[in-house]
């Protein structure tokens, strides 16, 4: 059996389709087994997918959303890959400790983004991103909701 090379990798930024319009963008920042990938998405919503991209808009630590996901949106291409931060830094995109339950705070390895610990923290661990496997669609319609414009905003 022969594997076929995925149509993406580290450091590719993607396009993500919203519902009903526009695009969020996306960064790879570990690609996992069995199709779990790590991404950190930004916004603004934007009307139409860009020919390029600006990639000083692209930091970690401003991320309007950072979730393990499945690649389906990927694989069959309907989440397009822009390219490739040129300056791509692992360390620099972090694998980060998920929030379970609200209660359990939840560590992944760095390479295989398989669990390796799930442990209590006094006070909970409600600032941390949400633990769990998303699909393509359910990334979708979480942007979509988190790029909607604001009641009383021009957007």
């Amino acid at each position: 059996m022969t594997s076929k090379r995925k149509p993406y990798g580290e450091g590719d930024i993607f396009a993500v389709p919203l519902r009903g319009s526009g695009f969020a963008l996306g960064v790879v920042a570990r690609v996992g087994r069995s199709g779990i990938t790590l991404g950190y998405f930004f916004g603004p919503r934007l009307n139409c997918i860009p020919n390029s991209v600006e990639e000083g808009g692209f930091n970690s630590e401003v991320a309007l959303k950072i979730c393990l996901f499945g690649d389906l949106g990927l694989i069959q291409e309907k989440w397009k890959v822009l390219g490739r931060l040129s300056n791509w830094n692992r360390q620099s995109w972090p694998v980060p400790r998920f929030c379970r339950d609200g209660k359990l705070c939840v560590t992944y390895d760095e390479s295989t983004l398989e669990e390796v610990r799930a442990e209590r923290i006094p006070g909970g661990c409600a600032h941390l991103p949400v633990d769990g496997l998303e699909g393509a669609g359910y990334v979708e319609i979480t942007l979509t909701k988190l790029l909607a414009p604001q009641p009383g905003s021009m957007a």
